[in-house]
């Protein structure tokens, strides 16, 4: 019987010390290698802002404001995440020239390039509004493409396309696959 008390001994201290991390795993530092987040909150998020706006500059210029219900910044400040209906705007020499509006907006801090995985309206000053589906701005180059398909009305007329590209260096702009209606007045 003398040999088997050691043998008692330590199970039932391993077991207690099982016991003790599984029970205390989310109050002991050394217990839990992760953090418990709520259901609207993410692992990679460092800081979350609510009712905020951004504005973004170039040369000293602000170039465009966007404002969201909810921004997620990432642990690495690398990403903005902007969450539920985003609205912005895109100005010129101070002036508005478009509005925005989107679902979900991506914003790269390091690269200043811009994903719209989702749905967006964008409406010209007294210009075309468009629908665009899939749109990733490229700050570098100053390049916009729609992959998702883009619908644009302009004075009752209306266009759709599957795909398309500016070029704002060039003043290009591309639309591939154009069905639409014009409308004619009499």
């Amino acid at each position: 019987m003398k040999r088997w008390i050691p043998w008692i001994t330590g199970i039932v201290v391993m077991g207690g010390m099982i016991w003790t991390f599984f029970y205390l795993k989310d109050i002991h530092p050394l217990g839990s290698t992760g953090t418990k987040l709520g259901k609207d909150h993410l692992a990679g998020v460092g800081i979350r802002f609510k009712g905020a706006k951004l504005i973004g500059r170039s040369q000293g210029k602000k170039v465009w404001a966007l404002e969201s219900p909810i921004i997620d910044i990432s642990k690495n400040r690398r990403l903005a995440t902007f969450r539920g209906v985003t609205k912005g705007s895109l100005l010129q020499d101070g002036k508005k020239v478009a509005g925005i509006s989107a679902s979900e907006t991506v914003y790269n801090t390091y690269t200043r390039n811009i994903v719209t995985p989702g749905y967006a309206e964008l409406k010209l000053e007294n210009g075309p509004s468009f629908r665009v589906h899939n749109v990733y701005w490229n700050s570098a180059k100053s390049k916009l493409l729609c992959q998702g398909g883009i619908d644009a009305v302009l004075d009752g007329s209306t266009m759709h396309g599957e795909r398309m590209s500016a070029d704002l260096q060039k003043k290009e702009l591309t639309v591939q696959k154009v069905t639409g209606k014009i409308k004619i007045e009499q």
